[in-house]
């Protein structure tokens, strides 16, 4: 057919037939994906029951590629609307690696030495401050007491300008010299928010959508806001007196500094983890520099980089971050040998890290303790002092084997009490699986030695408790998964 031939037969009243027959044909060569449920998708339905997630949404990234992205719940229990894949979620600390990518854009800018002193950017902190640098606030080692552990949850609704924000910090103590020891605190991350406004000119939001966000087509990420329409948003739920309840005002002003603030889906956090292969945003020297492990002063290291967490599971490197607070749990897992992410945002509470690396695990195999084929237990008598650790617990009884630190931690968690308490009652047996290193050095700033995992077989299924152990045999803290 002629040129001039196709363009009168595409004039003519035959156009709508003809499109419709082209339509039909296209759509018949097209693979339908399955509609039945996987195994990912059951996992994922029953922690949202066992859990108490109002909505869940999920983004399994291969080489870069989308492999499977879907909401679970619902984004909005009062209009039952369901979570998708372009539910947009609040970030909380996932936030802290845009904020970490700025400030390295000003660094390869020559904006910036990572060897700066605070003091020479801020002039109202204080001399004795001069030794942290650009360098201390990245990688968590300032010695910076966190502004939320000092302002009281009875004026999280107020206003707090930066100028506020600074004075609140500065008037506290350094809690160790610069460099000494590892420790989160999220006023390094306010600080770098305002480091970038003052050398950029523009809010840490602003300079992110304009060198991120746009060039990687990030269309829904930008910073969360109460008072603007954002579409897709997700509504912000807790669990109270077995019902949901909406979260109280968290005033923007005191949470969206950089530390955290940020509102993004599983399909923008995609885009962003492919970037992260390439050099798009920054030099892959420049990246390479973001996720090695920070050396502490006395020796060891932080297991933590510029707006990183650094671990591993079994032989398999993670580099990602997780995010927390009311109404907030989030989690990006690259385990970057293998070339696999997971992505999972949540509107409520839940364990996002816990979902993320289970959700890896029906990728790779070995990485998590579903399967792995249990080793000979080292020390049967140990293994009972651990499992009658539990029984106390459940009781409500102290354990000599507590440390104080995760005693005090344990006893502010009603959640994980009720579940051991249903685990505990359910319980038919305890089952030693495996011994490892712990690829995080510290549990709530104690030193770790050893991780210890056991498989507990109850009336709804197996359950999976990890034992993070110091060097005298104390449990500095206790992780439970399905």
């Amino acid at each position: 057919m002629t040129t001039l031939m196709l363009r009168k037969t595409c004039a003519s009243n035959r156009r709508v037939p003809i499109f419709r027959a082209l339509m039909v044909a296209f759509l018949a060569s097209v693979p339908i994906a399955p509609v039945a449920a996987d195994e990912i998708d059951d996992y994922v339905a029953k922690q949202i029951a066992g859990q108490n997630i109002p909505g869940l949404s999920l983004a399994v990234v291969k080489d870069g590629k989308v492999i499977k992205a879907k909401g679970y719940g619902l984004a909005n229990l009062e209009w039952n609307v369901p979570a998708t894949a372009d539910t947009a979620y609040q970030l909380a600390s996932v936030s802290k690696q845009f904020t970490a990518t700025a400030i390295m854009l000003l660094v390869e800018e020559g904006k910036l030495r990572l060897s700066d002193s605070v003091t020479k950017h801020f002039g109202e902190l204080p001399a004795a401050w001069s030794n942290i640098t650009v360098r201390h606030l990245l990688t968590m080692t300032s010695g910076i007491k966190d502004y939320l552990n000092v302002v009281p949850p009875a004026e999280w609704r107020n206003d707090f300008t930066h100028a506020r924000l600074l004075e609140i910090m500065k008037n506290e103590p350094l809690d160790f010299a610069a460099g000494d020891k590892y420790a989160y605190s999220n006023s390094n991350y306010v600080l770098l928010a305002m480091l970038i406004q003052r050398l950029s000119g523009k809010s840490y939001d602003a300079f992110l959508a304009e060198r991120v966000w746009g060039p990687l087509q990030m269309t829904a990420t930008r910073r969360d806001s109460p008072f603007d329409v954002i579409p897709h948003r997700a509504s912000l739920y807790d669990w109270k007196t077995n019902r949901f309840e909406n979260i109280d005002l968290l005033n923007p002003s005191l949470w969206n500094n950089g530390d955290g603030g940020l509102m993004s889906t599983v399909l923008d956090l995609a885009k962003w983890d492919a970037a992260l292969y390439t050099d798009r945003i920054l030099k892959k020297e420049t990246l390479q520099q973001m996720w090695a492990e920070t050396p502490v002063n006395g020796g060891g290291k932080s297991g933590y980089g510029f707006g990183w967490s650094l671990s591993g599971a079994r032989g398999h490197h993670m580099i990602g971050h997780g995010g927390g607070r009311p109404g907030t749990s989030t989690q990006i897992s690259r385990f970057v040998d293998d070339g696999l992410t997971v992505i999972v945002l949540i509107n409520g509470r839940g364990s996002a890290y816990g979902i993320a690396e289970r959700v890896a695990g029906y990728y790779i195999p070995g990485l998590t303790l579903h399967s792995i084929k249990p080793k000979k237990d080292p020390s049967p008598e140990f293994s009972q002092r651990l499992k009658q650790c539990l029984m106390e617990l459940a009781e409500k009884k102290d354990s000599e084997i507590l440390t104080p630190e995760f005693r005090r931690n344990f006893a502010n968690s009603r959640r994980r009490f009720a579940a051991l308490q249903k685990d505990i009652k359910d319980l038919k047996s305890f089952t030693f699986i495996i011994s490892e290193e712990p690829g995080q050095l510290e549990r709530l700033g104690v030193p770790i030695a050893r991780l210890s995992s056991y498989r507990l077989e109850t009336a709804a299924g197996p359950r999976f408790y990890t034992f993070a152990l110091t060097t005298d045999q104390k449990v500095g803290s206790i992780e439970a998964t399905d």
